[in-house]
């Protein structure tokens, strides 16, 4: 699979089960909207720091810009919830995928 095949195949699935979300960054400030595939971790991945009522959420990098940074917000249905942590997922060099930890 190419990363251009991988991102299509993301923008798919995050079109089809993801919802709107908007990412409000804090330096320089300013918000955008996205979609997102969200979450809530289940039990039995609450460790090394992950808490009950933490999330995650799955960005695509298309229309993203910059890289989400930590202690940024994610605005996910009304609740804004802070990054903890930015994953960001690579396909021979490029970006294909950021995964977000949340917390609030």
């Amino acid at each position: 699979m190419t990363p251009a095949a991988a991102i299509a195949a993301l923008d798919r699935q995050i079109s089809a089960h993801g919802q709107a979300v908007t990412l409000q960054r804090l330096n320089p400030a300013s918000a955008s909207g996205l979609r997102a595939f969200f979450r809530g971790y289940k039990p039995d991945e609450l460790a090394g720091g992950i808490q009950q009522g933490d999330s995650t959420a799955v960005l695509s990098p298309t229309g993203l810009g910059a890289l989400p940074k930590r202690l940024d917000r994610l605005d996910v249905s009304g609740r804004v919830r802070t990054i903890q942590a930015v994953e960001p997922v690579e396909m021979k060099g490029v970006l294909v995928r950021v995964n977000l930890w949340l917390r609030g």
